[in-house]
């Protein structure tokens, strides 16, 4: 069978440069001369994408050997294991990985030949006998493909010419891609997917490919105009890219959006092309076919591009079954689903849902590992993916992988991706998340982008992805699928080499040990890293500071530990220690330059830089809220006067709103603190006191809710102090602090915002602060029913009835600041659960 031979034209274009079949058949042909093996005999492929992999991985064939096709990334130890797994006879390197083969060579101690193809040079003279590859029997065994896996070590699944030309011959059938196409090669050979769609395909129909050196956005657009693409073929991480990024700029102006649902609600790929052609000139104007395999692509990723009129298509395998089982026909495309199942191949699925093939696409079976062939390949010969599936209609839906379903306790099936996807649409600061189980219950384990969010000065991290992220989602979540544990983490989560989450990892991944990939696959190292060494010239000033951190916070200092993840210091053990910083050392630091010192080292460094003396002064609240600052306090109450107004019949008649022991209200100055259930809270209160206590009393809000210039003229006029929890929180006490000294109220909701679930929160201690330091009393309110009313996240309320009540003050003499908090906290609780 003639698998490849002169076409008199292009065949590859890599940086430029253009190589014709008869070139590559050429260096095929040279480089099968360097191989002296037998029929099987096993040759290992450890290049990267280039011209030459293609000459390597064909000259095995040429020679009948098998070829193992492996991660141009593999560590000596990886490479050591499938020595002692395959045996093979020689392996072909580049300069960029052969100390990585020759260590490895020497730990295995066996006979096998280096070859470095940095090295080789086709003679000019050389002619070979004829330009062709050939294959005499189908069903040979072609290649063996290591398995990164999302669990245990890799196995070597096995397939045959007839495996992989099942594949091609599918695509075949259909005509999704012929002669004429011009493919952008983006992902690495040595998976299954891009080697026989990108490579054996392309070379088989006589296709020009372009293979791409670095996988950068730009380095993708300049291909795709460039040499006119019309095939690309990626997994859903390039995809989501890209389609960030477009939607990002459809999303900027409220014009596109609204366009954008238009098409979104006609369904029409001409009139999309027609109003997005901008977007498909700008990805080269000729694109037909970009298609999704290696995991799951969000559907409604894949809905927007057909929305966009882009010819987006998701398929479905695994590299056990070379790799296609079913994928998405241009001509009847279904989002949501991976397609059709390919010719020659049977699809059914088990009771427990898994989704089990049979046909000429599935391997022959692991090598060197019949055990593990017969838990995966049945006595009927069908191939059990470890995949939950569902049919609609003749497409084929993906529910999610049987080994990564979490069971809670309850009974409840839950597919963790599903949640993962939902939470990074909403969001561009999360870089990875895993959600598992953990206490029988929920929680996401986030690693967020630290660079972003050093750009956009985030400094209270915890609280931003809780409350603007996490929350978010929570809202809509059914109980058993809410998020209830949130763990940040420094360092990216186990993955295989496609970016699938390693989940078995994930417990000793948050145990602190090091996740490394070794000779046995991916392992988990037991040792943990060495203590980062503190610069001499830092020394002093980094020990100064640790011991004030360990002596006052109750946390062990390490070089490296992040001063919010790992020691867990809140927005006010920041403002103590900058307050410490500023008059221990005469080095002010804004809480917004804050977000480039993540640890005691970096703290140390910046002091030092900034000619920092150190002087022992003693740091309490009462000296940061002592400190004199110019305020400008809210114009008027004028505003909040006149919604009282407006609202009385409102509150009256639709809610019905009861006001209970008025007579707590407090005749002189002080902090009201109260549960925060609804957007009517704040309206709520002003019902209930006295009008002309109005102009005296001031409210602590959140930024994010004064995020207009017309929402913040109505704030200064109503008597409404804006708080960032990201910077300038030590102003906002000052300023708090200034209003109880000139005798006003001042109105705060200490869970920091709404709850979205009706449930009490825990109470920041802010208003403890202020009322210990100043010897404030504290006036507990409880309110009720405006949760039911108007939950997080509706826009209009419910006729629902509402009641608000005042408690006995709280005088800060002889408690601590933790007592204030907690006798605030449980005087509304206990009055809640009545």
């Amino acid at each position: 069978m003639r698998l490849l031979y002169d076409r008199n034209k292009a065949a590859i274009i890599y940086k430029d440069r253009e190589y014709s079949y008869k070139k590559l058949l050429t260096g095929i042909k040279y480089y099968s001369t360097l191989l002296d093996i037998k029929k099987d005999s096993k040759v290992v492929v450890y290049v990267e994408n280039r011209p030459e992999i293609i000459q390597s991985f064909f000259s095995i064939w040429e020679k009948q050997g098998i070829a193992i096709v492996l991660d141009a990334g593999y560590t000596p130890e990886q490479l050591l294991y499938v020595f002692n797994d395959a045996e093979p006879e020689y392996i072909y390197a580049t300069n960029k990985n052969y100390k990585n083969a020759v260590v490895a060579k020497e730990m295995y101690g066996k006979d096998i030949e280096i070859i470095n193809i940095d090295d080789i040079v086709v003679p000019k003279e050389f002619r070979p006998d004829n330009y062709e590859l050939n294959v005499d029997n189908v069903e040979d065994t072609a290649v063996i493909l290591y398995t990164s896996g999302t669990t245990g070590n890799p196995k070597g699944v096995m397939l045959s010419y007839k495996n992989l030309l099942s594949n091609v011959n599918a695509i075949k059938a259909i005509n999704l891609v012929d002669e004429t196409d011009r493919v952008l090669a983006i992902l690495p050979y040595h998976h299954v997917f891009p080697l026989n769609i990108n490579l054996l395909m392309t070379m088989y129909f006589g296709t020009l490919v372009v293979i791409l050196d670095e996988l950068s956005s730009e380095a993708l657009r300049h291909a795709l105009r460039e040499y006119k693409i019309s095939v690309i073929i990626g997994v859903p991480r390039v995809w989501e890219m890209l389609h960030k990024a477009i939607m990002n700029k459809i999303n900027s102006s409220w014009i596109t959006k609204k366009i954008f649902k238009i098409c979104q609600s006609i369904n029409s790929k001409a009139l999309s092309r027609l109003v997005f052609k901008k977007v498909y000139n700008e990805l080269g104007g000729s694109l037909r076919v970009m298609a999704s395999g290696g995991a799951k692509l969000d559907p409604e990723v894949s809905r927007d591009y057909l929305t966009l009129g882009l010819p987006m298509i998701e398929g479905y395998g695994l590299t056990e079954t070379s790799p296609i089982i079913a994928f998405n026909k241009p001509t009847n495309v279904k989002a949501g689903t991976v397609g059709e199942i390919i010719p020659d191949v049977e699809v059914k699925i088990a009771e427990d849902g898994e989704i089990l093939v049979k046909g000429a696409n599935v391997m022959k079976g692991y090598y060197n590992n019949p055990t593990a062939t017969k838990e995966v390949i049945d006595e009927n010969g069908f191939f059990h993916t470890g995949d939950l599936g569902k049919f609609d209609g003749d497409h084929l839906v993906i529910v999610g992988r049987k080994k990564e379903m979490i069971v809670l306790s309850n009974g409840k099936n839950i597919n963790p991706a599903d949640i993962e996807n939902e939470i990074m649409k909403g969001t561009d600061l999360i870089k990875e998340i895993a959600v598992m189980e953990y206490n029988n219950h929920l929680m996401a384990v986030v690693y967020p982008d630290f660079d972003l969010i050093k750009h956009r000065n985030i400094t209270n991290i915890k609280e931003s992805l809780k409350w603007e992220i996490i929350d978010k989602y929570n809202v809509t979540a059914p109980k058993y699928r809410k998020i209830l544990e949130v763990k940040i983490v420094k360092n990216e989560l186990p993955k295989t080499k496609l970016g699938k989450v390693r989940r078995f990892m994930l417990n000793d991944f948050l145990k602190g040990e090091v996740v490394e990939e070794g000779a046995e696959g991916t392992v988990v190292n037991q040792q943990s890293k060495k203590e980062i060494e503190v610069p001499e010239e830092l020394k002093e000033i980094y020990t100064t500071l640790k011991e004030n951190i360990e002596r006052n916070y109750d946390a062990q200092v390490t070089p490296d530990a992040h001063l919010e993840l790992d020691l867990g210091l809140d927005s006010l053990d920041i403002v103590e220690i900058l307050s410490f910083v500023e008059s221990s050392y005469g080095v002010k630091i804004k809480e917004e330059e804050f977000t480039n010192i993540k640890n005691v080292l970096i703290l140390a460094e910046f002091i030092k830089n900034h000619g920092g003396t150190f002087s022992s002064v003693e740091i309490d609240w009462k000296s940061i809220l002592n400190e004199r600052i110019d305020i400008n306090l809210p114009k008027s109450a004028w505003v909040g006067k006149l919604i009282r107004i407006i609202t009385m019949p409102i509150f009256s008649l639709y809610f019905s709103l009861k006001k209970e022991s008025q007579d707590k209200i407090s005749n002189e100055p002080a902090i009201y603190v109260g549960n925060h259930q609804s957007f009517l809270d704040a309206l709520m209160f002003n019902q209930a006191i006295p009008m002309k206590m109005m102009n005296d009393t001031y409210y602590i809000a959140t930024v994010v809710h004064f995020d207009t210039p017309l929402r913040r003229y109505l704030a200064d006029r109503g008597n409404v102090l804006i708080v960032d929890i990201n910077k300038n929180l030590k102003e906002t006490l000052q300023v708090s602090a200034e209003v109880l000294r000139e005798g006003k109220n001042l109105v705060i909701f200490p869970e920091g915002a709404r709850t979205r679930d009706g449930e009490l929160q825990e109470f920041k201690k802010t208003f403890a602060i202020l009322s210990k330091e100043l010897n404030v009393p504290v006036v507990p309110f409880g309110i009720k029913g405006a949760y039911k009313a108007m939950p997080y996240g509706s826009k209009f309320p419910s006729m629902y009835p509402i009641k608000i009540k005042f408690f006995d003050k709280i005088c800060p003499e002889n408690l601590t600041i933790e007592e204030i908090v907690e006798k605030s906290k449980e005087e509304i609780e206990s009055w809640l659960m009545r």
